[in-house]
């Protein structure tokens, strides 16, 4: 596949072919706009769509999109997660590094991730690690681009942002440039089809991108870079976030999109040792990791700011904690307790008023992970 963009065909004809199709979209999307009749969508169509008498979605929270831009090699080779939205007077911007490891069994690099909708994607991996609720990711790859580099003339010097290196300090100009109208957004997405898959619909990628760059074309912009700690070992070190300056500043970015138990997506649980040894607490982790949950440590869970009360001391009995008593709080709890190989009588209601995650599990003496 490679070999056919660097010798069949110059990737700069086919990135310009890219943007002539986009500017000519866009004009053509401007025309149908005018012309189009409001459907009235489905009540559950679109995540954006408020209750009845509440404020848009974006009025009432952050709105967060991951943004990723795949290399010629197809890794995934630069990832921001940007804000906007909540009346918090300005965009949010976290530049995530590529080798970061992310809370899947078995565990992968986010340059690694299979593509928005592939098997492993990196929302929800990320929304458990970074504990902040991700409403869409938009993958494009570097023709794509750049075919919107040149197409919205955001750069005076095309060739400033063509590398993907340089993707975190051009993002804000070139998003804010896209055009307002969510109908031509629409269109524009369309017409990059393949070359820009996203988690949700046409629509609400539109409405999320036409939110975040009008917030771009008004607002001050804070960007900053995921701390990390780099563990070497292997063909190249891996990435882990660096506590606590992580969580403190993932806080700080986006107070107002907090990852809410019952959230779609990866269930997130957390495992805090109540009297079990580190070897049953490394069993459970990859028991509870295959069974489906986004599973962190205490310790980790606590730096990013959700840490639930913590298990009474002295604990032997492994407790399985669940935020709400409603049927599908329970049903994550069975489901834990399962790939413990425990009964169904430890999962219980959390006290605690602070609970903050899906599941929490008091992992005691008794446990025998299967």
């Amino acid at each position: 596949m490679s070999e056919r963009h660097e010798h069949g065909f110059p990737w700069r004809v086919t990135a310009l072919v890219v943007a002539i199709v986009i500017l000519a979209t866009a004009v053509a999307g401007v025309i149908l706009s005018r012309n189009e009749v409001q459907r009235a969508a489905p009540e559950d169509a679109s995540i954006f769509t408020p209750a009845p008498d509440l404020l848009p979605v974006e009025k009432q929270r952050q709105v967060t999109l991951l943004i990723q831009i795949r290399d010629k090699g197809k890794d995934v080779a630069s990832n921001v997660l940007i804000g906007a939205g909540g009346d918090l007077g300005f965009v949010s911007e976290l530049v995530l590094p590529r080798n970061l490891l992310l809370p899947t069994s078995p565990p992968v690099q986010l340059k690694d991730v299979d593509g928005p909708r592939g098997p492993v994607s990196a929302q929800g991996p990320l929304q458990v690690l970074l504990n902040v609720q991700i409403d869409a990711t938009i993958e494009l790859d570097r023709l794509a681009w750049v075919g919107l580099i040149d197409s919205t003339g955001a750069l005076e010097d095309p060739q400033q942002g063509e590398s993907t290196g340089s993707f975190p300090l051009v993002v804000s100009k070139v998003l804010a440039k896209l055009p307002k109208d969510e109908g031509t957004l629409g269109q524009l997405l369309t017409s990059l089809g393949s070359m820009a898959p996203t988690t949700v619909t046409n629509e609400d990628a539109s409405h999320l991108l036409a939110v975040i760059g009008e917030a771009l074309r008004t607002l001050p912009v804070r960007q900053e870079a995921l701390p990390v700690t780099f563990i070497r070992g292997g063909a190249s070190p891996v990435a882990t976030a660096q506590q606590p300056e992580a969580g403190r500043l993932v806080a700080e970015l986006f107070p107002k999109a907090p990852l809410k138990p019952g959230h779609s997506g990866l269930p997130r649980l957390v495992i805090e040792r109540a009297g079990a040894s580190l070897g049953s607490v490394i069993k459970a982790q990859q028991a509870l990791a295959r069974a489906g949950f986004g599973v962190l440590t205490g310790q980790e869970a606590g730096a990013l700011g959700a840490t639930p009360a913590p298990a009474p001391s002295g604990t032997t009995r492994t407790v399985v904690y669940v935020p709400v008593d409603t049927p599908a709080a329970r049903a994550f709890g069975r489901d834990a307790a399962a790939a413990l190989g425990l009964p169904v009588s430890v999962v219980v209601v959390d006290p605690s008023p602070a609970a903050a995650v899906d599941v929490r599990v008091a992992l005691g003496s008794d446990v025998a992970p299967v």
